[in-house]
């Protein structure tokens, strides 16, 4: 089908978009991606575009998805990505361009709550007579008057904090999750939401929730997301961390003691007798305990596990031994409850993920390490290589797939992305990189400090400190100030606070949102933040008029992950760090520099702090990779820059 006149009829400059949307900009990119989309869809091909900032993307990829007329999914990398779509994006195709199209929006199980475990988890003996105030009393208030209008959605929960204590002990979660033999299975919240998407056009997921499907159709276990016929993955440079994360192996002290509590509940709840059970449960509680304080003293965030100790090994064997027993036992009870068969897939799961973590000889397979959170310990084993998993479950199941974002190339080059999630050979599809519809030329400066110390150098962070001071004298305010490290970020703000003339805002301090808020509401504010913050964040118009820096944003490579993909990339005779830090890096740098440039009006300063990127060789790609924004080297050219803004008006 020739899908051009009818792109054209909706994204021209004369077309349908252009008369609904106030101040709509048209882009001949926007219109490339909606026909390279369209042939992909329509040829059942794989397609990899980098569509730049401001390319209007979403609004491509959607309007080929819809004339389509094929069931597609589109992932995204977030949940506010998601609702955005969901909530902003489809409702005004559907009431201009296509009124009968139906959308389905699908979150994870964690999300919703479960009947079952709300009714659980009131019966708690330790709930008996405490005073239920504060989130409790809130949910459950909401449950009982909404039960029927509702979603089961925690979003509805407006004031909801993200680590609420009770939310974890009454939503769905697969370990708990009783499948067709659950009492409340015609009122299940998640089978609503899956319900409602069985006859949709277009189903909103993320990448984490198709990650899962993934992992779930890989074990046989059903599916998380109704069937599609085709695939978009929108923010796609961030989905082979989405996938990693479900193909590997996560356990934790607190995730077995769960189990031993709920074997204990379900055993009195289906009145088996609990005492043939309570040596191999009271064993695993123990060996638990014995195991993790092990890693009690670990260095670092995260610490690589290389072939364990005979000791520890000896205690990973019981361990294992007696959660074998467990899933044993209820396996051969007498026609088991559901609740108790669950019981028994969720020790049996985490033996095998404890004797993948802890091995005695060290695999090419998984990166295994400890990584300490607050106070305490997830061992994990995660896949060096996703390629291959791709596809097998997915590359060879869906047929017509479309990877998209602003940021897939580096050096002007796909391979990059490519080699990380397999798409070589047949897999490999066609390749587009679209050019940008801003003029970076004149909306734009690129400032490199002529004197600062290289960042491993001793005095980075004072030097560090000092240019940014200057920096910030000269724009007004109105940046983001973006770091690698949490300790550059805190030494910074430190040395800056107190002596700055404008508002001074750092990540933590409040919630993302509000932050953002701030923001924008107070003039000249400048905001410190680390990796959150350098990806899905939108501040148009003079609010947000630089964005410092502090280093280029390499990934350490002593983290396990890192590190044994370098050593997976070595083996097979590639150059780990050409091939794979450098361009990692450069996708990195190009998303938070990104968060500058929204419109074809903006205009503001690209700050990078760090020297490599004029000394060294790897420079040049970096530079290569970025936009051509003309180089500046004396804080002076800033202000000079922003005298022209004051000169035109």
């Amino acid at each position: 089908m020739n899908y051009k006149n009818q792109i054209d009829a909706i994204l021209g400059p004369q077309g349908i978009v252009a008369k609904s949307m106030p101040n709509y900009e048209h882009r001949k990119q926007q219109i490339e991606m909606a026909l390279a989309v369209s042939q992909a869809l329509e040829s059942d091909d794989h397609l990899i575009i980098e569509a730049p900032t401001g390319t209007g993307k979403t609004l491509a990829y959607l309007v080929a998805a819809a004339l389509s007329r094929k069931r597609v999914a589109i992932s995204t990398g977030t949940k506010n990505l998601q609702e955005q779509l969901f909530y902003k994006d489809i409702p005004f195709l559907r009431e201009k361009i296509f009124p009968g199209l139906k959308a389905a929006l699908l979150k994870g199980r964690g999300n919703f709550v479960c009947h079952s475990r709300l009714r659980r988890f009131l019966r708690q003996p330790h709930l008996q007579g405490l005073d239920r105030s504060g989130s409790l009393d809130e949910i459950l208030e909401w449950y009982r008057k909404e039960e029927k209008a509702s979603q089961g959605d925690r979003a509805e929960l407006a004031r909801l904090p993200d680590d609420d204590p009770v939310w974890p002990d009454i939503c769905s979660n697969s370990e708990t999750c009783l499948g067709k033999k659950c009492p409340d299975r015609e009122r299940c919240f998640v089978l609503k939401m899956r319900a409602r998407a069985a006859d949709a056009d277009l189903m909103v997921v993320n990448h984490h929730l198709l990650a899962s499907d993934l992992a779930v159709r890989e074990s046989g276990f059903g599916e998380v997301i109704p069937r599609y016929e085709a695939l978009i993955i929108d923010e796609a440079h961030g989905f082979e961390d989405a996938v990693t994360q479900h193909f590997g192996f996560h356990v934790s002290q607190a995730r077995i003691i769960r189990m031993v509590r709920d074997a204990r509940i379900e055993l009195a709840e289906a009145k088996v007798d609990a005492d043939r059970f309570e040596k191999a449960l009271s064993a695993t509680e123990y060996d638990c305990r014995r195991l993790f304080f092990s890693f009690q003293n670990i260095a670092g965030t995260k610490s690589q596990l290389g072939a364990i100790s005979r000791e520890l090994a000896e205690i990973r064997d019981v361990l294992c031994a007696n959660l074998k027993i467990t899933a044993s036992m209820i396996a051969n009870l007498s026609n088991p409850p559901e609740e108790l068969r669950s019981i028994s897939r969720r020790a049996a799961e985490i033996s095998l993920g404890l004797e993948t973590i802890l091995t005695d000889q060290v695999g090419s397979d998984y990166a295994c390490w400890a990584e300490r959170r607050e106070r305490n310990v997830v061992l994990h084993a995660s896949p060096v290589e996703i390629g291959e998993t791709l596809k097998a479950s997915l590359y060879e199941k869906v047929p017509g797939i479309v990877f998209t974002s602003a940021t897939l190339s580096s050096g002007g080059s796909l391979d990059y992305f490519k080699s990380r999630l397999g798409l070589d050979g047949d897999t490999q599809g066609a390749e587009s990189i679209l050019d940008s519809p801003f003029d970076y030329e004149r909306q734009t400066m690129l400032f490199i400090p002529q004197s600062i110390p290289e960042p491993n150098a001793a005095g980075f962070r004072e030097a560090l400190s000092k240019v940014i001071g200057e920096i910030l004298i000269r724009t007004r305010g109105r940046a983001f100030v973006l770091f690698t490290s949490y300790k550059n970020m805190e030494t910074v703000y430190s040395l800056l606070k107190g002596r700055a003339p404008f508002p001074l805002l750092v990540q933590g301090q409040r919630p993302k949102g509000r932050l953002l808020e701030e923001f924008r509401e107070k003039t000249g504010s400048v905001l410190f933040a680390t990796a959150s913050f350098w990806e899905g964040v939108d501040v148009q118009g003079e609010a947000l008029s630089c964005v410092i820096i502090d280093r280029l944003p390499f990934a350490p490579p002593d983290d396990p992950l890192v590190a044994a993909r370098m050593e997976s990339i070595k083996k097979n005779g590639g150059e780990p760090f050409y091939s794979f830090q450098v361009p990692m890096a450069v996708l990195a740098l190009k998303q938070g520099l990104g968060r500058l440039i929204r419109t074809r009006s903006d205009r503001g300063i690209l700050c990078i702090l760090d020297i490599r990127i004029l000394t060294k060789s790897y420079g040049k790609i970096f530079r290569n990779s970025l936009h051509e924004s003309p180089l500046c080297r004396r804080t002076e050219d800033i202000e000079a820059f922003f005298s022209e803004d004051h000169n035109r008006e």
